[in-house]
C-alpha cells in the first residue's frame, strides 16, 4: 500500500520533469534563460516552503523525501511545474501584461480552490489552524496563491526599456530574446529578492485589510467568481491557445494532470466532496486544454 507522500511524491517529480522538457524544446535560441527561470523557480518554491513551516502555519507529512527543514522535495519541485505553466500558458492569451499576470495568478487560484482542501483533508499537511472556513483550509493560502505566482511574474519580467527609459514588463519569450549575462545575473540574483519583497507587502496589505473577516460564504463566493472569470477569459481568448507544436499541449497538460491526480486520489479516499470540488475548481484547467487541443492553420 501506498504511504501517504507517495502518489504526491510522483506527481511533483513528474510536473518537474515535464516542465523542464517543455523549457528545452520551447527555447530553441536561449535555453540557459530557461533553465535560469526553472531554477529561481524551484528555490523560489523552496523558501516559500521553509517560510511557512519555519513560521508553524503547516507541517508536512514525515513520509516526504525533504530539503531544508521539513520541506518536501516534492512539493518545490511541483511549485516549478504550477508556476512555469501559468505563466507560459497565459502568455498564450492575447492579452497585455498586466492581464497576463492577473490571468496567470488566476489560473493558479482556480485550481488551488480545489487542491488545497483535498491536499490536507488526505493528510498532505496539517494547517496550524483549526477549523478554516473553507474545506478546513485557512484564507491567508488562497489569498497568498493568488500573489505567489503574480510576484514572481512581475519580478522575473521587469527590465530596462532603452527607448523609453523605464522599467517594463516582459514575457518569458521577449526575455528570452534579450540574451545577456547581465539578464542572467539578475536571474539569478535579483528575482527571488524582488519577489519574496513584493509578497511582503501583499502579506501587509492582508493584515491591513479585513480579508481574514470573510466567511464561508464569502469564500464560496470567491472561488465560483474565480472559476467563471477565469473561464471567461479562457473562451474569449481561446484562438489564441490553438496549437502550433505538440510540445504546446504540456503547460496545459501539467495543469490537467495534477488536478485529475487529486481528483481521483480524493475518490479513491471516498472524500466525494472533494473530488466533485476539484473537478469544479478544474474547469478552466480543462478549458485551457481543450483549446491547446486543437491545431492551429497557418494556411492563409
Amino acid at each position: 500500500m501506498l504511504h501517504a507522500g507517495a502518489l504526491p511524491s510522483l506527481i511533483g517529480y513528474i510536473l518537474c520533469a515535464l516542465a523542464v522538457t517543455h523549457a528545452v524544446l520551447d527555447a530553441k535560441k536561449n535555453k540557459t534563460q530557461r533553465m535560469l527561470l526553472l531554477l529561481t523557480l524551484f528555490i523560489y518554491g523552496s523558501l516559500l516552503e521553509f517560510i511557512g513551516v519555519a513560521k508553524g502555519y503547516y507541517f508536512y507529512n514525515p513520509d516526504f523525501v525533504m530539503i531544508l527543514d521539513g520541506v518536501p522535495l516534492p512539493v518545490s519541485l511541483a511549485w516549478v511545474g504550477i508556476i512555469y505553466s501559468v505563466m507560459v500558458t497565459a502568455e498564450r492569451l492575447d492579452l497585455n501584461h498586466g492581464l497576463r499576470i492577473l490571468t496567470a495568478s488566476l489560473i493558479a487560484l482556480s485550481l488551488d480552490w480545489g487542491l488545497d482542501p483535498a491536499a490536507s483533508a488526505l493528510g498532505l499537511w496539517t494547517w496550524d489552524t483549526q477549523g478554516g472556513l473553507f474545506f478546513e483550509v485557512p484564507v491567508h493560502n488562497f489569498y497568498g496563491w493568488f500573489f505567489i505566482p503574480a510576484a514572481f511574474l512581475i519580478a522575473y519580467g521587469s527590465g530596462w526599456d532603452k527607448n523609453s527609459r523605464r522599467v517594463k514588463l516582459y514575457s518569458v519569450y521577449e526575455i528570452d530574446k534579450r540574451d545577456s549575462l547581465g539578464r542572467k545575473i539578475y536571474t539569478l540574483l535579483f528575482v527571488i529578492p524582488v519577489s519574496l519583497i513584493l509578497l511582503a507587502a501583499a502579506g501587509l496589505m492582508f493584515m491591513l485589510l479585513p480579508l481574514r473577516a470573510i466567511t464561508s460564504t464569502g469564500l464560496t463566493i470567491g472561488a465560483l467568481t474565480t472559476v467563471l472569470i477565469t473561464s471567461a477569459l479562457i473562451i474569449q481568448k481561446r484562438s489564441a491557445l490553438k496549437r502550433r507544436r505538440l510540445y504546446d499541449l504540456l503547460p496545459p497538460g501539467i495543469l490537467v494532470f495534477i488536478s485529475l491526480n487529486y481528483t481521483g486520489y480524493s475518490f479513491a479516499a471516498g472524500r466525494t466532496d472533494l473530488g466533485l470540488l476539484m473537478l469544479l475548481t478544474g474547469i478552466p484547467i480543462w478549458l485551457l486544454f481543450g483549446c491547446v487541443i486543437f491545431k492551429e492553420n497557418r494556411t492563409a
